[in-house]
């Protein structure tokens, strides 16, 4: 209990380096926001780069608020099966993480609102979507027990935030399919660092189920990570005038990765794999904007 004697700045710190890495959150939103002004600028769609920065600062709100409504709904879960988390062990209070949750959703709808009303108005929209995600309502409630359609619907809000992104600029629903390729393949990838995130070695495994690898295996999980970003990567494909070889390319970090951490999975491994994800992450985005 001495850390909740900490400034809350100081105990804010800590909590990002645990459950809100900056270090890899920062590099690949930036690479979202590159590829995003790629794509938006093959259709015509021109911003001035504050724009594109203040999309950047929304993204990672949406984010943190995000993961403050898992730690919240999570909170009975985590408690038995996940101790040694910042929530848990006293490091923040649930009443200074939902505030903190509740700021971050106010900042990403002022920002919204401030580079144009029609996407201010759809990101009101995804953040009653995400708080309703927090307290299960409705046909979400009976959704948890199944666990791959449930992890589905929760990453669904990646895919709405990176459409509010594109209103944001284009002012427009209208897109055409370069856009909307863009798009699956951004929700392509935000599955792929969930999944990449939750391939374990066997001694960080609960009885709780609620990774990857405890469902399908340590080579099963690798596998269908490794098939989610080849998915991401066909998305992309699909974008004109974007370099197929560095695209095929890019994949080569997350299957050594995955390859690794399906061969010795221990700490090493999961490791392995997560980095893997984000460098293909990163590389895949970058061509897009090169």
């Amino acid at each position: 209990m001495a850390e909740a004697k900490q400034s809350l700045g100081r105990r804010l710190y800590q909590y990002q380096l645990e459950r809100f890495p900056l270090v890899f959150l920062l590099p690949t939103t930036l690479a979202i926001i590159l590829s995003t002004m790629s794509v938006l600028e093959m259709d015509g769609y021109y911003a001035q780069w504050w724009k594109y920065g203040l999309l950047a600062v929304a993204g990672l709100s949406f984010l943190l608020h995000t993961r403050v409504i898992d730690e919240l709904r999570d909170k009975d879960v985590d408690d038995v099966h996940h101790p040694d988390r910042p929530l848990q062990r006293g490091l923040i209070t649930e009443k200074e993480i939902l505030r903190l949750g509740y700021w971050n959703g106010g900042i990403f709808i002022s920002i919204h609102i401030v580079l144009d009303p029609l996407s201010g108005l759809l990101s009101a929209g995804l953040l009653c979507y995400s708080i309703l995600a927090r307290y299960e309502v409705g046909p979400l409630a009976k959704l948890k027990p199944h666990f791959w359609l449930y992890n589905v619907i929760m990453l669904m809000q990646m895919l709405l935030l990176q459409l509010v992104a594109y209103a944001a600029i284009s002012k427009t629903l209208q897109w055409s399919e370069n856009i909307w390729w863009h798009a699956f393949g951004v929700f392509a990838l935000s599955a792929l660092v969930e999944a990449a995130r939750k391939c374990l070695p066997p001694e960080e495994e609960t009885d709780y189920r609620d990774s990857y690898s405890s469902r399908l295996g340590t080579w099963g999980s690798a596998i269908v990570t490794i098939f989610i970003g080849v998915l991401a990567m066909i998305c992309y494909l699909q974008i004109p005038d974007v370099s197929s070889t560095y695209l095929v390319l890019s994949i080569l970090p997350l299957f050594l990765g995955a390859v690794r951490y399906a061969s010795k999975p221990n700490q090493k491994g999961k490791y392995s794999i997560q980095v893997g994800a984000i460098l293909s992450y990163l590389l895949l985005n970058i061509t897009v904007w090169l």
